[in-house]
């Protein structure tokens, strides 16, 4: 026969398993709600995360800094599994319950453009950007350098260092192409605290 406080203890028990898998539902819906808004290509999310010993080390260095506002970059040649990298880490910011958006340089560019021709605002386009825990910005090198289009680059990248964001710059440069094109402020913020990683192993695209 069961006394109180051994009924007591198997309800708390299941009480907190209830709590669990509550818990457990949350975070599955959050992360299918908040990949499939972060705008991430299709193929990338279904694609397995690459095998090589340089992609998991990197993988592992990025994730362990992620959540600390840094800016981060990673050159190298097309194919060696650079954007499948931030669809992991944004995968993994998702599932701690973390908002990650990602563009291009171009798509970013062309969202604040559309802008001058709507009833949204060029503040409102950015700051839609801005709100990300993590923002990826891929092909870094697609871009017409101007005075504008640099300064809005270096606009979004100080408001998201300021507010301790995490943002990811991903390019097909060498670091020395990639320095130059983006400029001093944006390679400061990088250096300050997270460096330019180089993709230098050989493409995973050639492998299939």
């Amino acid at each position: 026969m069961l006394n109180l406080k051994t009924f007591q203890s198997f309800n708390a028990e299941e009480m907190a398993a209830r709590e669990r898998e509550a818990e457990q539902r949350a975070r599955t819906v959050n992360l299918a709600k908040y990949m499939s808004e972060s705008g991430i290509p299709k193929r990338h999310q279904l694609q397995a995360e690459p095998t090589g010993d340089g992609w998991l080390d990197l993988y592992r260095r990025m994730s362990e800094k992620l959540g600390t506002g840094v800016v981060l970059a990673v050159v190298g040649p097309r194919g060696t599994g650079k954007t499948q990298l931030g669809c992991h880490l944004s995968r993994r910011v998702a599932e701690a319950g973390r908002r990650p958006v990602y563009t291009t340089a171009l798509g970013f560019f062309l969202e604040v453009k559309e802008s001058f021709s709507s009833k949204t605002s060029e503040r409102a386009a950015i700051d839609q950007f801005v709100r990300p825990s993590l923002l990826i910005i891929d092909e870094v090198q697609e871009r017409n350098q101007s005075d504008w289009g640099d300064t809005l680059l270096t606009h979004l990248v100080d408001r998201r260092y300021g507010d301790m964001k995490d943002t990811i710059l991903l390019g097909n440069q060498t670091p020395a192409e990639f320095i130059k094109h983006v400029g001093p402020s944006i390679t400061d913020r990088i250096r300050e605290g997270g460096g330019i990683a180089e993709a230098n192993w050989g493409s995973f695209r050639a492998q299939k």
